[in-house]
């Protein structure tokens, strides 16, 4: 089950480096656009997402910085609240509107590649999330979706430093305690996916996925049982 999209972080916004903006738009136009008729609300009114754009543009020309920033808040938690409904193309096209109007909005290109993961396409995801890193290299949410991304495309040591990375900048991180039980016992680590997997159920016991992954790694033999 892909991780829930967590809420934009719009009132976090940062300045974004030329270079990274750059390489995002350039990654950003090989992709699909997306529904520019999708029906938002803002301040209760229905718009297609291209007048809400208009909107916030014209806001700015009017040097009302705000009330831009408002509908692009509006428009995040919409999307967040479409990725969460599984509605993957829709949050697409507001997180990319947003963020290529807005690159300070960094969050947005991140789940853009959490949707591209969840969509199969791990490389995309991969290269979308490295690009918000570059801007926030210490968000341990980042690191674990970069990890899943690595898991997509096998390449199981990379995501292992990426749980890793998530866990030492929050140890309390259960996702990413699960995720990296689950690569080690890929990776034939039996023993260090246990005790991750001990980890995530200590520190949520209502998490059922980590307790189902745990009772399974506790009846797969070891190497040593094996070999005899």
């Amino acid at each position: 089950m892909p991780n829930k999209p967590r809420q934009s972080r719009s009132s976090n916004r940062s300045s974004t480096s030329p270079s990274t903006r750059n390489e995002a738009m350039t990654l950003l136009q090989s992709l699909m656009r997306g529904n520019q008729q999708l029906m938002v609300q803002i301040n209760e009114q229905p718009l297609t997402l291209t007048q809400a754009m208009a909107l916030a543009e014209q806001r700015l020309k009017e040097q009302q910085p705000q009330q831009a920033q408002n509908i692009y808040q509006q428009l995040l938690e919409q999307a967040a609240q479409w990725h969460r409904d599984k509605r993957l193309d829709d949050a697409e096209a507001v997180y990319r509107q947003v963020f290529e109007a807005e690159p300070a909005y960094i969050d947005a290109l991140h789940l853009l590649g959490v949707i591209y993961s969840q969509r199969g396409d791990h490389a995309t995801a991969e290269r979308l999330i490295r690009q918000a890193l570059r801007e926030s290299p210490d968000s341990d949410t980042y690191h674990n979706n970069l990890g899943k991304a690595l898991q997509g495309l096998g390449r199981l040591e990379e995501a292992v430093d990426s749980y890793q990375r998530t866990l030492a900048l929050n140890s309390g991180h259960v996702l990413a305690c699960n995720n990296l039980g689950k690569v080690l016992l890929e990776l034939g680590r039996r023993e260090e996916a246990i005790a991750r997997f001990r980890q995530a159920v200590a520190l949520r016991p209502d998490f059922n996925e980590a307790q189902r992954n745990l009772e399974q790694a506790l009846q797969r033999p070891s190497k040593s049982e094996g070999a005899g």
